[in-house]
């Protein structure tokens, strides 16, 4: 038996979504991120949401600051929103007096609010070193922390390695300079700088909206 070629052509097109449908969710997952925001300090009793908004990403890296600063734009852009970047406008400030510099130069500016999220933690840690064994038999114990043990059917098996987390500060300062908002957002790591910025700034975005900083 032989299907007609375009009841053939439907049926191979139908099967390709099928396929591809889970296949592009598991490719999300696997660069999936999780953020989750814990308030320091919150000074916006009476504080008039916000018309424009300074993005700053901390970072002694140039890249990072661009990548981090263009993913989280939409995030935060809308209608009574209007976004601005702080590499695109003011290029080398992390080098030029860093954030105090910054804050001095936007009260002439007219943004009237900056969000700053330092990302230092994004920097790659120097590798992890294994501590110097003395190879002397005579002046060793003999004892060694396995690297690997068995599982379930015999099977050698590494020991599971916790989740990856990293902290990262986070401020919301008004045109005077003054915090209206700090935090800190703790990431899941995704090894992915633009899956850990729309992670961030989602979160931020809830954490600012739900208290009247930006408008909804």
């Amino acid at each position: 038996m032989s299907f007609p070629r375009s009841r053939l052509s439907r049926f191979l097109f139908q099967a390709r979504r099928w396929i591809a449908a889970p296949t592009a969710a598991l490719m999300l997952a696997g660069c999936a991120s999780t953020t989750e925001i814990t308030t320091r300090h919150s000074n916006d009793e009476g504080t008039a949401p916000a018309r424009s908004l300074l993005l700053v990403a901390q970072s002694p890296e140039p890249a990072t600051r661009r990548v981090w600063e263009e993913v989280c734009q939409p995030i935060f852009q809308s209608n009574a929103l209007s976004v601005h970047l702080a590499h695109q406008i003011r290029p080398v400030w992390y080098e030029d007096g860093g954030k105090q510099a910054l804050l001095r130069w936007l009260r002439d500016q007219p943004y009237d609010r900056a969000l700053i999220v330092d990302l230092t933690a994004l920097l790659l840690s120097p590798p992890r070193m294994t501590e110097s064994r003395d190879l002397n038999p005579m002046n060793s114990d003999m004892r060694q922390e396995p690297t690997w043990r068995i599982g379930i059917g015999g099977k050698l098996e590494k020991p599971k390695e916790p989740d990856a987390q990293q902290s990262y500060e986070a401020e919301f300062f008004d045109k005077s300079g003054r915090p209206l908002w700090t935090g800190v957002a703790r990431t899941h790591e995704a090894n992915n700088r633009k899956a850990i910025a729309r992670s961030q700034c989602r979160a931020l975005h809830q954490v600012l909206t739900e208290r009247g900083l930006i408008p909804k």
